[in-house]
């Protein structure tokens, strides 16, 4: 049974298996590409598969998600993953981005993302969870956060500012030393 809801943090780490039941690899990432109007598309998941070798499952080859592992239908291509302009990975990119809301309610920053099942092999990105600035009148305690669509905030990243690492470091401190750092060197530049 697969999940129609699948938050990316929480995807993240999943085993991947194929139709055999043989082990493909870990989730390390999921890409997604922008629309103009509509909220990003997923095209698929980065995989670290053996010998630390990150490759591309396209989402349109996963038969399902859930119960903390991924099940793919079909061969999958082993060419190490290279991404594309356009291309944007959500727990190295997006997380940590700065949003507006709609409504001028003020500012948050996202936590998290979540991505649902439109039709067979299609995903999108729904929600995301996001926290909004601490009041500096309870200087101890951290912002309030909520869970809102896509369509109600708008990515806001002045120039010069940089992303918060915070949800990133969060999502590899699991990983040993050695694929920690392999993880950091296949970062963008700028994070």
């Amino acid at each position: 049974m697969s999940a129609t809801r699948v938050f990316a943090a929480r995807l993240a780490g999943c085993l991947v298996f194929d139709p055999a039941g043989d082990r493909v690899g870990k989730v390390r990432d999921i890409l997604v590409v922008y629309r103009h109007e509509n909220p990003p598309r997923v095209v698929g998941l980065i995989v670290e598969a053996v010998g630390k070798r990150r490759i591309f499952l396209s989402i349109g080859r996963v038969a399902s998600i859930g119960n903390g592992q991924v099940i793919t239908s079909g061969d999958i291509n082993t060419r190490k993953f290279e991404q594309r302009g356009g291309e944007v990975r959500i727990i190295a990119e997006l997380l940590g981005r700065r949003v507006h809301f709609n409504d001028k309610s003020g500012d948050a920053i996202i936590e998290d993302a979540s991505i649902e099942s439109t039709g067979p092999g299609e995903w999108e990105v729904t929600s995301v969870f996001v926290r909004r600035p601490r009041n500096p009148s309870t200087p101890f305690t951290k912002g309030v956060t909520a869970l809102v669509s896509w369509d109600s905030v708008t990515e806001r990243q002045p120039d010069g500012e940089s992303q918060s690492a915070e949800q990133l470091i969060a999502t590899y401190s699991e990983l040993k030393p050695a694929d920690l750092a392999n993880t950091l060197l296949d970062l963008p530049s700028e994070r």
